[in-house]
């Protein structure tokens, strides 16, 4: 049983219209699908180095949409050119502005391709970061002291998973340097014996 396309809404995480007779539009449309590069940045990071200052952000990314999601539906802007689905904020807009100055770029193609007025990708870039900046504070200033991480980093589980909170040590990668460096003689000698 199939439903009428009247009742279809769109997966507003890939959905990209673009005019097929402009390059600039063609190559924004690519562009406009970055957030799911960085997530899939985001898991890969997560899932090769186990960190967990990279797990908090990554829930930040994930929180800051939701947030946006709710905000979408409270105030209810529509679109420009009667695109499907409310408009404001700009999700896509608070998503990038959480993460990098790369957003500037990114903006544009927003406006450019009709999928927002400027109005809607400022709100979108004030929520993203006034959101980034409460989570960076609810993490560094109130979670981590209170050993949260601590804690997490120490459970059976997170054991298991080899997760860890290198966010103290000032040299990371020196450190997992000299460790390859101890592993590497270990192994070195350990042929040598054989």
């Amino acid at each position: 049983m199939t439903a009428s396309p009247d009742h279809f809404v769109p997966f507003s995480l890939t959905f990209v219209e673009y005019n097929p007779s402009d390059p600039i539009s063609f190559i924004f449309a690519f562009i406009t699908l970055s957030p799911l590069a960085l997530i899939v940045s985001y898991v890969s990071i997560i899932l090769a180095r186990r960190e967990i200052a990279t797990i908090n952000m990554f829930i930040g990314q994930v929180t800051c949409e939701i947030v946006s999601f709710g905000l979408k539906r409270w105030i209810k802007e529509k679109r420009p050119n009667d695109k499907i689905g409310y408009g404001m904020p700009s999700s896509h807009a608070q998503f990038v502005s959480y993460f990098s100055i790369f957003a500037i770029l990114y903006l544009f193609t927003r406006i450019y391709l009709n999928y927002h007025t400027s109005k809607q990708i400022i709100v979108g870039n004030i929520a993203g970061i006034l959101f980034a900046i409460g989570w960076f504070i609810l993490i560094e200033n109130i979670l981590r002291p209170l050993g949260l991480f601590d804690l997490i980093v120490n459970s059976e589980i997170a054991k298991y998973l080899y997760l860890r909170d290198s966010s103290d040590n000032e040299n990371i990668i020196r450190i997992e340097y000299m460790n390859w460096v101890e592993l590497n003689k270990k192994k070195n000698s350990e042929r040598k014996k054989k």
